[in-house]
């Protein structure tokens, strides 16, 4: 029996709380410009990741949401939380 392939998280955005979700993060330099430039690399990332055989679930990160979570951990809002962020909401959504 072949084994189920493996689920990864991708951070995703909505096009209406971009701009809010690249002010608030300490590393915006690293997010792209404007959601379109951001959306064409995300919509790459996944088209890669499906070749590669994973199984790939779009995680929306939602600012309020995201602030939340970032301050009851006391984690600073940048790309090492976002991918906990995104790991621990892709492993409750496949409970």
């Amino acid at each position: 029996m072949a084994d189920a392939p493996r689920r990864i998280g991708l951070p995703w955005y909505r096009r209406e709380d971009y701009p809010r979700i690249r002010d608030m993060m300490a590393d915006r330099h690293n997010l792209a410009p404007t959601y379109n430039a951001w959306l064409a690399a995300a919509q790459n990332n996944e088209d890669v990741g499906r070749q590669a055989g994973l199984r790939i679930a779009r995680i929306i990160i939602e600012p309020d949401s995201f602030a939340k979570w970032c301050a009851e951990r006391g984690v600073e809002p940048g790309s090492a939380a976002r991918m906990d962020y995104v790991s621990e909401r892709c492993a409750q959504e496949s409970d």
